[in-house]
């Protein structure tokens, strides 16, 4: 009962943000994301998102924190320039339903599901590319984790092979494209476990 109560505690949020007449509110609970005043239910959620978009013009760059949920079929974002809040966010959608997200996803990929991410797709041994030559019919090329390095490049997730770390594979926005946080997260415990092959290993850690 103690640790649900901190669970609840850790993850009751509500925020009201935007300028009039556009004002929306969140509320975060343990059944549910209330988007101005709709219920969306923890399990349907899906999907998360969030990243810096640096608006470029003038003498000085914008940058607006931007933090995204959404079910199969409706996507819901906040954007702010307060990074603080934006971070606090970003705590809050993790803490309920991140973690739920990143347990499902894992238990896919030991199950063999593969799990698509902008220009490349995961399995739970490595990541399959297709690469789609000026002649020719596009082909799928599949790199093992053993044999690449990661990292974080310009808000994205890029991947190189370890023999040519110059040369990039393949990348996904934070910002842009649905979940890349928890492929994230998966790859850094990954990186510090004994198992570094598949990523379902990991799976008693988190």
């Amino acid at each position: 009962m103690e640790r649900k109560h901190s669970w609840q505690h850790e993850i009751d949020f509500k925020c009201i943000f935007g300028i009039w007449p556009f004002r929306r509110t969140l509320e975060i609970t343990p059944d549910c994301f209330v988007w101005c005043g709709e219920m969306i239910p923890l399990k349907k959620i899906t999907r998360i998102r969030w990243g810096i978009d640096q608006k470029r013009g003038g003498i000085l760059p914008r940058r607006v924190c931007v933090a995204t949920f959404g079910t199969k079929d409706r996507e819901f974002t906040i954007k702010t320039k307060q990074k603080d809040f934006y971070e606090h966010i970003t705590d809050r959608y993790w803490k309920a339903v991140g973690r739920r997200l990143l347990s499902e996803m894992l238990s896919g990929l030991k199950e063999g599901r593969k799990y698509s991410f902008g220009d490349f797709a995961v399995t739970d041994g490595g990541i399959t590319i297709t690469d789609k030559p000026l002649l020719g019919r596009p082909e799928e090329k599949f790199y093992a984790f053993e044999e690449l390095q990661w990292g974080i490049v310009n808000g994205s997730l890029c991947f190189a092979p370890l023999s040519m770390p110059q040369k990039l594979l393949a990348g996904a926005s934070f910002l842009w494209v649905d979940n890349v946080c928890l492929l994230n997260v998966a790859l850094g415990i990954m990186m510090h476990s004994k198992n570094k092959t598949r990523l379902s290993a990991v799976s008693g850690v988190i």
